[in-house]
């Protein structure tokens, strides 16, 4: 599957996370909720760049069963030479404003400075990665509870440790239950801020829960009930290189998989190459179709990953880009 298109350098970022934590808990205890720290993410972003365009305002998002409700959105992928601002403009002129923004950190979480700065007013899912070794040793405490302490609280932010983490286990990286032990430590952190607009997701593969893949989703999930939405990766073509997956068969495993444990779902990332032959309308065709799925099963979000990593999952064809932008606009 597609990796991290979006890198954090991890050199300062912890000692101004301490000299900062006072403050930051001091504000929160205050009725504060935002924070300003010194920028750290590896791709461009300085703290003095104009705000960038902002989506409409959220608000509180519907209660889980209401039809409806799922909003759609991106990544937001640089191109050569684009400045962050440029690139989200570039989005958002293409398919939105998209109410959504699918962003990967291969560190820490960036810092709100810079998420309010290049994402404006918009909900988040925000994936970050960290040994859970060194996670289980309260090594990332502080930093973690000072940026889960500055989430805004008006509108919904979706956490995710270490998204994907399957691949990981069969290399032997870590194991699954050191992943869910770590996942479930975040997660106490997060619940410690009191904050109810922080919603505690955990993503996996859609081809974990499919019966062909060998794997069982339930190692990679806690069992004591904090997940609030168990979402999944999910891409149009698997080793059938002539059609496009068919929805139901790709996205009911994993939708019934998170009712399973109690977790609304979601997709985390969607894409889809353009099958030889196809002009784009074919493609059209199958996100409408996923975009109606999600919709009538109540997908929290679903989230283009639209990058050129991992195959051309980029949507450059018109009929594509308008079946996209038709479902953030609805």
């Amino acid at each position: 599957m597609p990796r991290a298109c979006r890198q954090r350098r991890e050199g300062g970022t912890r000692s101004r996370a301490l000299a900062t934590l006072a403050i930051l808990l001091a504000l929160v205890l205050a009725g504060g909720c935002s924070a300003r720290e010194p920028s750290g993410t590896g791709t461009g972003g300085a703290t003095d760049r104009p705000t960038a365009p902002s989506a409409p305002p959220v608000g509180t998002s519907p209660p889980s069963g209401n039809v409806g409700a799922t909003i759609f959105g991106s990544n937001v992928w640089q191109e050569p030479g684009e400045s962050p601002d440029q690139a989200l403009a570039r989005i958002d002129a293409t398919y939105g404003p998209v109410p959504i923004a699918r962003v990967f950190s291969a560190w820490m979480p960036p810092s709100w400075q810079d998420l309010q700065s290049e994402f404006g007013h918009r909900e988040l899912v925000v994936s970050f990665r960290l040994r859970p070794s060194k996670v289980l040793t309260g090594e990332f405490d502080e930093e973690l509870a000072a940026w889960f302490a500055a989430a805004p609280r008006d509108r919904d932010t979706y956490w995710a440790f270490y998204h994907e983490p399957e691949d990981e286990t069969e290399r032997g990286t870590f194991t699954a239950d050191a992943f869910r032990d770590a996942w479930s430590h975040v997660a106490e952190i997060a619940a410690s801020v009191d904050n109810p607009r922080l919603r505690a997701t955990l993503i996996l593969m859609c081809w974990t829960a499919a019966d062909q893949s060998g794997r069982d989703w339930r190692d990679f999930v806690p069992d004591d009930g904090a997940v609030d939405v168990l979402a999944w990766d999910c891409y149009a073509k698997g080793h059938d290189a002539s059609t496009y997956a068919d929805t139901a068969a790709l996205l009911e495993p994993a939708r019934a998989a998170s009712a399973a444990v109690g977790a609304d779902w979601a997709i985390g990332e969607l894409g889809a190459r353009v099958m030889p032959g196809d002009d784009g309308h074919d493609r059209a065709a199958w996100l409408t179709q996923v975009g109606e799925y999600a919709r009538t099963h109540d997908a929290r979000f679903v989230a283009y990953f639209d990058a050129p990593i991992g195959g051309a999952f980029r949507l450059t064809d018109q009929p594509s880009i308008a079946a996209w932008a038709a479902l953030v606009d609805g």
